[in-house]
């Protein structure tokens, strides 16, 4: 499990850290503790300068008294607390905001993601590679949601102006370029696997199979995943916008030739039609496509409007182990 490394490599540490992990975290009492202790052993088989940081990002359960007893007991594992539940996106901007490492990774802690593949992901980035991103070889999840993931991930392919690899989430190992970016950006919905891509350089992904949960529920319901999955369409592409367009004009080219034959046919052969229910569907169907168009262009103002305001990402109660 040891990465090789030529015997001067620790030394070469810019910030005198050459691992970082950063653990996303809300309500995950009942398996912390052991993911901790499986990835410090991880660490220490590696045999280099490391650190581990937690957020917690405002969990309701005694995640944070576990984080506590943790640190005390490891040096290496470090713990932020966030004032309230920002997301699990801006968790791991804060995680990345604190990290020292030469290589960061960005892993749940719920055991899906496991620890034990990290040192062939580090060892990848050690070769050069700006970005090694894991690519779910399975899938633990019901088919619904599995079918949802498999839709998004095509369609956001197909609509952002820049290649994104399938089935890869947020599970990956940067260099300390790629995270000196995302820290430079003041993004305040952020999607940081769509800001990786974006990102570009050197990147590989290797495949990994994604574990059950080890116990507790996912805490990404339909409609979070439906507000990450506009978040990031907003974020990168016009293509939304450009659908009403496209819709626009086809609308009225159809009903331009409607009404054109009807002219027609009431001028050349004597037909007059009239039906109030056929112009009552006609109402409801463009009023429900005005709605639809006017909530396409409240996304992206909405967006606007979180950006101009400036407000910090995220704000820190507590810190442990810095």
């Amino acid at each position: 499990m040891n990465i090789p490394m030529d015997k001067n490599d620790i030394f070469k540490s810019k910030t005198g850290c050459v691992y970082s992990v950063i653990l996303p975290i809300f309500n995950e009492e009942d398996c912390l503790k052991g993911f901790l202790h499986l990835l410090v052993k991880v660490f220490e088989e590696m045999g280099e300068s490391y650190e581990i940081i937690c957020v917690d990002d405002g969990s309701s359960d005694r995640s944070w008294a576990v984080l506590q007893e943790v640190c005390q007991k490891h040096s290496n594992v470090k713990s932020i607390k966030l004032k309230r539940n920002f997301g699990h996106q801006i968790a791991i901007c804060a995680g990345l905001r604190n990290c020292r490492g030469d290589y960061v990774a960005i892993l749940d802690a719920d055991g899906q993601d496991p620890p034990e593949v990290l040192p062939r992901f580090f060892e990848k980035c050690r070769e050069g590679y700006d970005v090694v991103y894991a690519v779910r070889r399975k899938r633990k999840e019901n088919f619904i949601k599995k079918l949802c993931y498999k839709t998004f991930y095509r369609f956001y392919r197909a609509i952002v102006p820049f290649h994104v690899p399938l089935d890869a989430g947020d599970f990956s190992v940067i260099s300390r370029k790629v995270v000196d970016f995302m820290n430079s950006l003041d993004e305040h919905n952020p999607f940081l696997r769509g800001l990786r891509s974006w990102y570009g350089g050197k990147q590989i992904g290797l495949e990994y199979e994604r574990k059950k949960r080890t116990s507790g529920k996912t805490k990404y319901s339909y409609y979070k995943l439906l507000h990450l999955a506009v978040n990031a369409s907003v974020s990168f592409s016009k293509f939304p916008l450009r659908l009403i367009s496209f819709l626009g004009i086809l609308i009225s080219s159809l009903s331009l030739i409607a009404g054109l034959g009807l002219i027609v046919m009431k001028i050349v052969i004597g037909i007059h039609l009239v039906g109030w229910t056929s112009l009552a569907i006609l109402v409801i169907f463009f009023g429900g496509l005005n709605l639809f168009v006017l909530g396409v262009m409240g996304e992206y103002i909405g967006s606007i409007f979180d950006e101009v305001k400036r407000r910090p990402l995220f704000i820190i109660e507590e810190k442990t182990g810095f």
